[in-house]
């Protein structure tokens, strides 16, 4: 209790000092209540109320130049709190070009794999799988409204921790995530991937899709994995807004490859949609209710098993301190 009661004042008086170059400081919580089935059986143990996130972000400036950025999940906290942690970053930032140094996004393009977790209701086995969130340095390049980001990262494949890294290099403007990677999944061998993300606008629909490909550039006779997604949403006005979502994820290798995501023998689609509500008219509150159905094949360690039903109804507020 003391060593918490510490730690909660070291964090007070961090907080404290960094106030006046604060620029953003949110608070963000969603509670859901959750309906499951697999195979006509009621997953007790994932179904009833549930504190899904608490979110903690942090912005601000040390300089001209020279600014942070923190995203902490409190409910993910384990023995080691920077686990929790999605990002901590330092950024140094001209008209031009943004370096950036510490624990970040890895580069992969996708609207899907972009959006933040709090704002995912149900999504692909590769979402579930990816450990999106390595330390690393990236530079970005900045001409009009496209950025063009380079980055050196730990691999989201080094579970053993061999000192493996990714090289990714992503393209990220109005209507595009974009990206080419090479991920070290033992040491200097790599995974290629193709990662393509578009959005486009249809009056007040907004349609993303998504297109990734992944092959073992060791031995393309391996196999190859893929995975595919579309979202929809409409918003109808300023306090409603109904979206559907689709995804399928496929891994037609017949050994084990190099792809720890998406597994050998996967073949596997989820389907969904649902409504959001903002009763202020703005973001900072949203009553949602989604549902979604999964089929197909997957070994039994996946995320996504056949035969799978879901319900959720929740509740999101967004907080912002400053």
């Amino acid at each position: 209790m003391t060593k918490k009661l510490l730690l909660l004042a070291a964090v007070a008086l961090f907080a404290t000092s960094l106030s006046a170059q604060l620029s953003r400081l949110d608070v963000e919580v969603r509670g859901d209540w959750q309906y499951e089935n697999l195979d006509g059986n009621n997953l007790a143990s994932q179904s009833g109320f549930e504190g899904k996130f608490l979110n903690f972000r942090m912005d601000g400036s040390l300089s001209e130049n020279l600014s942070y950025s923190i995203r902490y999940r409190a409910h993910k906290v384990q023995s080691n709190p920077f686990a929790a942690t999605d990002w901590a970053t330092l950024n140094y930032t001209t008209d031009k070009w943004e370096f950036s140094a510490g624990k970040q996004v890895v580069a992969i393009g996708g609207y899907e794999y972009d959006r933040a977790p709090i704002d995912i209701y149900f999504a692909s086995e590769y979402w579930h799988q990816i450990a999106c969130y390595q330390c690393g340095v990236s530079a970005a390049y900045k001409y009009g409204n496209t950025k063009l980001l380079g980055q050196v990262c730990q691999s989201p494949y080094d579970f053993n921790n061999q000192n493996l890294y990714a090289y990714n290099l992503m393209v990220i403007n109005d209507s595009t995530l974009s990206s080419m990677n090479l991920l070290e999944y033992a040491p200097g061998k790599f995974a290629g991937y193709i990662a393509l993300g578009f959005k486009e606008f249809f009056g007040n629909v907004a349609v993303e899709w998504d297109l990734m490909y992944r092959n073992d550039l060791e031995d393309l006779k391996k196999g190859e994995s893929f995975s595919a997604m579309v979202d929809v949403n409409w918003a109808m006005n300023e306090k409603l807004n109904l979206f559907t979502h689709a995804s399928w994820d496929v891994n037609d290798g017949s050994v084990a490859m190099f792809e720890p995501t998406v597994l050998p023998g996967t073949n596997i689609w989820r389907i969904g949609g649902g409504v959001e509500y903002f009763p202020t008219g703005k973001r900072n509150v949203r009553l949602h209710a989604a549902t979604c159905y999964t089929f197909g094949e997957a070994v039994p360690t996946a995320a996504l098993q056949n035969n799978h039903f879901m319900f959720q109804a929740g509740l999101t507020w967004k907080i912002n301190l400053r």
